[in-house]
């Protein structure tokens, strides 16, 4: 039977449009991404067996806990040589692998003996670090202080212009020296709601509203403004705090885009947008909706994420632009499995294993993502 041009026309065009709807129905998910952290990268070529191919984008971390794990003419150097990340970025391309540059932005140090190095912040700049309500440094916290505030370490101030100027630095390094194809921002924000009264935050705040947020808790005020106008003055701090960390987000950006247009910009999330805002100053929502950044890896990494992805879907309005983080080192298979298949039915555009280390350990995690 010969079929005229006409009817092979529509054939195609039902099958495409069939093709089309289905991928509306179970969404692409074409976004399979791993995090791999700076103490795997021994593996080097190793890590390119463990994966079989199954992932498109490598989240490799080259800048944690402040040090370099590639010499650095800035920062402290844990690895001084660099062949193993050339080599590893070569590879991954040539799989067809997009890598981004995974970096701890303002966490700097963590419950471990305090390093030794010189050039680590906290050896010369104490005055970097974020402060409490009584003006005392994280830097003078004892590590058993911090694990009772459920901190895991000590933090760099984000308003403190000389921290801006380092951070921007070591993004730029990065950048100039390897063909990563993203930068991937992890701990962009505070530790918790305490430690935001360095005295360039609250300088900066002074100088356009007048008032010490120290202040903003004292009967005088309250006093002197009434219970709504405190309330208020409480309110505007709050946002004060979270837009001083958009202000960087977008300066990172604007340095990125200069040097590299194509080059992605993600941030690693607290999941819910509400908290993330509110406890860590962590505005990512408005990152995401405003564009100032490629995409967000939400560490959704607790058994039931339903209620996260639907807060999402509600209030995102680009819902291309969420990955999923999914905690393999804590979940069996058939919640991942389970997790997966939900991701595959929304609108976002993958998910990212946390992390290589537990994928390594158990290869079947690799089995479930087809």
């Amino acid at each position: 039977m010969t079929l005229s041009i006409g009817k092979i026309l529509t054939y195609k065009l039902f099958w495409l449009n069939s093709y089309v709807l289905l991928l509306l129905i179970i969404g692409t998910c074409d976004f399979r991404g791993l995090w791999i952290p700076r103490w795997s990268i021994q593996d080097n070529q190793k890590i390119f067996e463990v994966i079989d191919n199954k992932f498109n984008h490598i989240f490799l971390q080259v800048f944690g806990n402040g040090e370099a794990y590639y010499p650095s003419n800035i920062a402290p150097t844990r690895i001084n040589d660099d062949g193993w990340l050339k080599e590893f970025l070569h590879n991954a391309h040539s799989k067809g692998i997009k890598v981004s540059a995974w970096i701890n932005v303002f966490y700097s140090w963590g419950y471990g003996p305090r390093i030794e190095n010189i050039r680590h912040p906290i050896n010369f700049a104490s005055d970097w670090y974020v402060f409490d309500r009584n003006k005392r440094s994280i830097c003078d916290y004892g590590i058993d202080e911090l694990k009772k505030l459920k901190i895991e370490g000590y933090y760099l101030a984000p308003a403190n212009p000389s921290v801006r100027i380092y951070l921007l630095n070591v993004i730029e390094e990065i950048l100039d020296r390897y063909d990563f194809d993203g930068i991937h921002l992890d701990y962009i924000r505070y530790p918790d709601e305490n430690f935001v009264y360095d005295i360039y935050l609250r300088t900066k705040f002074q100088r356009r509203y007048f008032y010490d947020p120290l202040e903003l808790e004292s009967d005088s005020l309250r006093l002197r403004l009434g219970i709504n106008g405190s309330e208020e003055l409480n309110r505007i701090w709050w946002q004060f705090i979270s837009d001083d960390i958009t202000e960087f987000l977008i300066q990172i950006r604007g340095r990125i885009k200069s040097k590299k247009p194509d080059c992605l910009l993600s941030a690693a999330v607290k999941p819910d947008y509400s908290i993330a805002r509110v406890e860590f100053y962590q505005d990512w929502l408005t990152w995401v909706n405003n564009d100032y950044i490629d995409f967000v890896c939400l560490m959704a990494y607790s058994k039931n994420i339903e209620g996260i992805i639907n807060k999402t879907l509600n209030n995102v309005k680009n819902h291309k632009k969420i990955m999923i983080g999914l905690g393999i080192y804590n979940l069996n298979l058939e919640t991942i499995k389970k997790q997966i298949e939900l991701i595959r039915k929304t609108q976002f555009s993958g998910f990212v294993y946390f992390s290589y280390p537990q994928l390594k350990e158990n290869k079947r995690y690799l089995k479930i993502m087809d």
